[in-house]
């Protein structure tokens, strides 16, 4: 299929250079081009250099296009970006990674999605069908974990009897035309990504594409009580999508809510709110759990087997992590809590009293509704960041006093010891993006474990 076609990959990131590196050993002519220079890419320049790939940087539209077979572009790239245009006047396919993923697998995706809870239902879903004796390769949009792969490279190597277990986001579905997991998953649809998608609708609708090309052979699972999937399903049964009306025709649709925990298996049925599940913590994680043991159910898992994986999860890096308890304080790192809903369930799930540490770049224009949450749950709030300030404004204008800026985790995290007393606990529960002062959340979380470990010795 790829054989020698040429190939321009847009962005030398991570799932760039997975997607350059698979097409090169698929006998595709590949050149990668990024819009950031030489300096700034050096680890990627290496790696394409020993590969004996072409690397172009300062640029993100090849010259001419109409010289390529194929694009396929970075989920970086915003969909304004001049490039989608230029490709469909010059009539050349641009795919993202996962649908370059998609085209290449023999192994069968399970892909989960939503706003919040896809990292950890993905996480536990791969640890679930490992539980269940499957060969399944974690990969995907995953961070933070020790083992993940961009979702092309786990789809290169996988064999038809083994499992792909993939996190996909709003931004690698939006460049999809045939992609089509087996098993679908939205774990909820809220506001996030607006400065990205331009609209809230736009981002629900690139979530809305993991169910467009679904058959009867396979499966959705979805929120019962989430009111953005409520409103996508709408619009997808309104407009005639074939892939929901396919899984709803062949009673393809496990529908899961907080509020019924109830999961039939090969056995019988399971109550997960009765079923030990030490590493999940709070409300949300028992939507988790449900979105996993949901898939375990559609391959013929039993109770126990269920109920052993549930109780062996060891949670994900950055998701309600524990740190350490200290004096009686006990610190966790929710380092991957980036919107305001994010921010209610982390501090829902918190226990109490509790201090935050919250702040960074607003990506969604979401002040007041972190107020709301940070002034509703937190004894003391502590901020950081560029958007901290305004926080901090939010929460005065609500009559909440006990919080103060101090701009950095090097600030708070000794501001946060001196503050707490024993039996409470320290939350790095930012709510906001992490661009304006680290890497990604990944680097952000790091720096707070290291800071509470250092003040601890």
């Amino acid at each position: 299929m790829l054989t020698g076609k040429r190939v321009a990959v847009i962005g030398a990131g991570r799932s760039g250079l997975a997607a350059a590196l698979v097409l090169q050993e698929r006998g595709a002519e590949v050149a990668v081009f990024d819009r950031a220079s030489a300096e700034a890419l050096v680890a990627a320049r290496q790696q394409l250099a020993e590969a004996g790939i072409p690397f172009y940087p300062n640029q993100d539209i090849p010259q001419p296009l109409t010289d390529y077979h194929l694009i396929v572009v970075s989920p970086g790239l915003p969909p304004s970006h001049p490039l989608f245009a230029e490709a469909e006047r010059a009539g050349v396919p641009l795919w993202g990674e996962i649908e370059l993923a998609y085209q290449i697998a023999q192994a069968p995706i399970i892909a989960i999605t939503g706003t919040n809870g896809k990292t950890t239902s993905t996480v536990l879903t791969h640890h679930m069908l490992t539980a269940l004796g499957y060969k399944a390769h974690l990969c995907g949009n995953v961070a933070g974990t020790a083992h993940d792969l961009p979702l092309v490279a786990a789809a290169h190597r996988a064999q038809p009897d083994e499992w792909l277990v993939a996190e996909v986001s709003s931004f690698q579905l939006l460049h999809t035309h045939q992609f089509r997991p087996h098993i679908a998953v939205i774990t909820n649809i809220t506001e996030d990504h607006l400065n990205y998608h331009g609209s809230w609708e736009a981002y629900a609708r690139a979530k809305g594409k993991i169910l467009h090309n679904l058959t009867p052979d396979d499966w959705a699972i979805l929120n019962a009580r989430d009111r953005g999937t409520a409103q996508l399903l709408h619009w997808l049964q309104r407009e005639g999508v074939l892939g929901i009306r396919a899984v709803e025709s062949a009673g393809h649709v496990r529908y899961f809510a907080r509020e019924n925990p109830l999961v039939p298996l090969a056995d019988g049925i399971l109550d997960l709110s009765q079923t030990p599940m030490p590493a999940l913590v709070g409300e949300h994680a028992l939507e988790n759990a449900l979105v996993s043991a949901h898939v375990a159910s559609i391959l013929g898992a039993t109770r126990e087997q269920v109920k052993e994986a549930l109780a062996t999860f060891q949670g994900v890096p950055h998701r309600m992590e524990r740190v350490a308890e200290i004096g009686g304080v006990l610190f966790i790192n929710n380092s991957m809590c980036t919107n305001a809903a994010a921010l209610e369930h982390s501090l829902q799930a918190t226990p109490k009293p509790c201090l935050a540490i919250a702040g960074g770049i607003d990506k969604n224009q979401s002040l007041h509704a972190m107020a709301d949450s940070l002034a509703r749950h937190c004894r003391y709030v502590l901020l950081i960041g560029r958007d901290g300030e305004a926080i901090l404004s939010a929460l005065h204008a609500r009559g909440y006093q006990t919080a103060e800026y101090v701009g950095t985790l090097e600030q708070a995290v000794p501001r946060a010891m001196q503050l707490a007393q024993s039996g409470e606990t320290v939350i790095l529960a930012p709510g906001c993006a992490s661009f304006d002062q680290f890497r990604d959340f990944i680097e952000r979380g790091e720096r707070f474990k290291t800071l509470v470990r250092r003040y601890a010795s």
